[in-house]
């Protein structure tokens, strides 16, 4: 059996590699489509790669806008000033909020776009998933600090 596939696969490589010069009328346009696609993609996994660190993220917001209630309510029955506080719980809801709200509106399937469309609009998104996770982070390491945690 071993032998057979080894005697084969000569003949499905060189199947392959016909196959791949052929057609050299329009080529150009067959390596344009290629280009776009592979364009397409690479933007496509950036933004979902942006967007799948970011989501590792979302457990310690929900923490930390715990413990920061937690704390706020404490300083609350003491008197004390919970503005910080406060202003801490917004951010990390915010955040939450924003990548809630982007995940939502993001159309993984392109629907109704050509090419040159989904290349703009992931572009587009690229540039709202990095805004979303720099607020991300930015209320985490605000949370933090006013916590005093690491």
């Amino acid at each position: 059996m071993h032998k057979n596939i080894l005697r084969t696969l000569p003949v499905a490589a060189a199947l392959l590699f016909a196959a791949c010069q052929s057609g050299t009328t329009g080529g150009n346009t067959d390596n344009a489509a290629v280009q776009d696609s592979l364009a397409i993609d690479s933007l496509s996994n950036s933004v979902m790669a942006v967007h799948d660190d970011a989501m590792t993220k979302m457990m310690v917001i929900r923490r930390l806008r715990t413990r920061v209630a937690e704390v706020s309510d404490s300083l609350g029955k003491a008197k004390a000033d919970t503005a910080a506080y406060h202003t801490a719980g917004v951010m990390l809801d915010s955040a939450n909020s924003a990548m809630d709200g982007w995940m939502r509106a993001y159309d993984m399937e392109l629907t109704g776009k050509d090419n040159a469309q989904k290349k703009t609009y992931l572009s587009a998104e690229k540039s709202k998933i990095d805004e979303v996770k720099t607020l991300m982070l930015k209320s985490i390491d605000d949370a933090k600090a006013l916590l005093k945690e690491q």
